[in-house]
């Protein structure tokens, strides 16, 4: 018998007491799920900005994914979300791996293979496996999602059509689209980085590193710079779970010279709810509306 996942509420939330749920088929619905968060966002076409916003904590247990669990309960409880007129559902998935294949080297009937090789391992037979084509830089991202979350979603959703998008390809669209195509772009979660540097508007470098402490974040940024013989003042560009005051940024700062947090993706708007958000931190999941 499954435990039950209880007393979830959010760890951040912004709401504009404007949103009427009788606009939702008006409005886009961004998700963005991972091992450790489920976060969402909601685009309300007929004021033409960001309304709502909540994030949440995924508590898992050793090897057991609590992913599928939470969304049950989160769902169960909230006063919306399992609306399904929505006008369109982006769901983007921070994968536990995937990678980038360029176009002339990619076959569709090897993409297990291709996720084997960057996992180090075979992928679990619960995954499934998708690609996404990075069309701006003639790459194909492979990546997976377990099928039981997939397939939950769909039938969440069965009037709306579920493409997954990796959140790696939401994140390039939005420096793309934003014109900051240039130098290192760094994305943190709580215990991985990816590494992302473009040269000339060109892509050159995308990679993704586990680590346990501050130094061995700082050790995979150091050792990437040195590969690709960047100076310490390449522009560096922060993304997801940072902030000025913690050991990370204390850390990264001692050693680059020109970084800055990013801000909100510059071709959407945002209701006036969302000036004190902390831009950076949400950047993927809003600029997975750019893919649409």
């Amino acid at each position: 018998m499954e435990n039950p996942v209880l007393n979830i509420s959010p760890s951040f939330e912004i709401k504009d007491d404007r949103f009427d749920t009788n606009q939702i088929a008006d409005c886009h619905l961004l998700i963005e799920v991972s091992r450790d968060r489920f976060r969402f966002t909601v685009y309300n076409t007929l004021h033409d900005v960001i309304m709502w916003l909540e994030d949440y904590h995924v508590f898992s247990l050793l090897n057991e994914n609590q992913l599928l669990k939470t969304l049950k309960t989160v769902y169960q409880e909230h006063q919306f979300l399992a609306a399904n007129y929505w006008k369109t559902i982006r769901l983007s998935v921070n994968a536990n791996h995937f990678t980038l294949i360029p176009d002339e080297y990619y076959e569709a009937d090897e993409v297990a293979k291709y996720l084997n090789f960057a996992a180090g391992k075979n992928v679990s037979e619960r995954e499934q496996i998708f690609d996404f084509k990075q069309s701006r830089f003639g790459a194909v991202c492979i990546f997976g999602i377990e099928k039981d979350t997939f397939a939950w979603f769909k039938e969440m959703y069965p009037a709306r059509k579920i493409d997954p998008v990796p959140v790696i390809g939401s994140l390039i669209e939005g420096i793309v689209q934003d014109k900051n195509n240039d130098g290192l772009h760094l994305y943190f979660e709580d215990y991985y980085i990816t590494i992302i540097y473009f040269k000339d508007a060109k892509l050159h470098f995308c990679n993704r590193f586990h680590f346990r402490t501050s130094q061995d974040m700082v050790y995979h940024v150091l050792f990437v710079m040195n590969e690709l013989g960047l100076p310490v003042d390449t522009p560096t560009m922060f993304y997801g779970e940072i902030t000025s005051f913690s050991e990370r940024y204390i850390q990264l700062t001692q050693s680059l010279s020109d970084v800055k947090f990013a801000l909100n993706p510059t071709k959407i708007r945002f209701s006036q709810y969302f000036d004190d958000l902390p831009e950076h931190r949400y950047y993927t999941l809003f600029s997975s509306f750019y893919l649409y």
